[in-house]
């Protein structure tokens, strides 16, 4: 079966290797050459690509929003974030907008298309050092959502209330103010945390 591969980079050098690369396999046809998501997203549907090749840092659109804009509507589509950074921050926001396989601009072609085929398979390729990182975020304690920070004692008391499964009456009798306080406290802090339930506010407070 062949893989149906578009490229997205912005460095005309990079962009005519992966693209020299993808053409020299068999295996692989390219259906697109973007240096911008921009033109990426004008011809994403049209061209139909089974993966695409995505760099994260672009002109205009970034490479993480453009992901995150059209994976909802082609789902099946893969993408490998190709980049030059490696720091968490990069990394996290790129798998969290929907890439499946993370790989550094330094690997070979070779690498690059081990990696396009694998992601189509269903693997997630990740360089080894991106690879670590994953690991390590995923076995380190998460913190509260920068968030909470925004809330006042009272509201944070209200909102570990909450958490514990006390009911607004049970929590207006503890923290001994009125229903209507405690209303007030609760829509405040749903606003500052961008939320409308409990169950999200509290998973603002303990992330998973």
């Amino acid at each position: 079966m062949t893989i149906r591969v578009a490229i997205v980079e912005d460095d005309d050098i990079l962009l005519h290797a992966y693209a020299e690369a993808v053409r020299d396999d068999e295996a692989l046809l390219l259906t697109g050459v973007h240096s911008t998501a921009e033109a990426f997203l004008e011809r994403v549907e049209h061209e139909q690509a089974d993966v695409v090749i995505m760099d994260i840092n672009l002109p205009g659109i970034s490479g993480v929003d453009a992901v995150r804009l059209v994976k909802p509507r082609f789902p099946s589509v893969q993408y490998l974030m190709c980049t030059v950074q490696d720091d968490d921050e990069s990394l996290f926001h790129a798998l969290c907008s929907g890439a499946t396989g993370y790989i550094v601009k330094s690997a070979s072609p070779d690498e690059l298309i081990a990696a396009v085929k694998d992601l189509h398979l269903g693997g997630s390729p990740m360089s080894a050092g991106i690879a670590r990182r994953v690991i390590r975020g995923l076995q380190m304690p998460r913190g509260p959502a920068p968030e909470i920070a925004q809330l006042t004692e009272r509201e944070r008391q209200v909102l570990e209330e909450l958490a514990q499964g006390y009911r607004y009456k049970e929590i207006a009798d503890r923290l001994q103010v009125s229903m209507d306080t405690v209303r007030t406290h609760i829509r405040n802090l749903y606003h500052k945390l961008q939320v409308s339930s409990r169950t999200d506010a509290l998973n603002k407070l303990y992330p998973r």
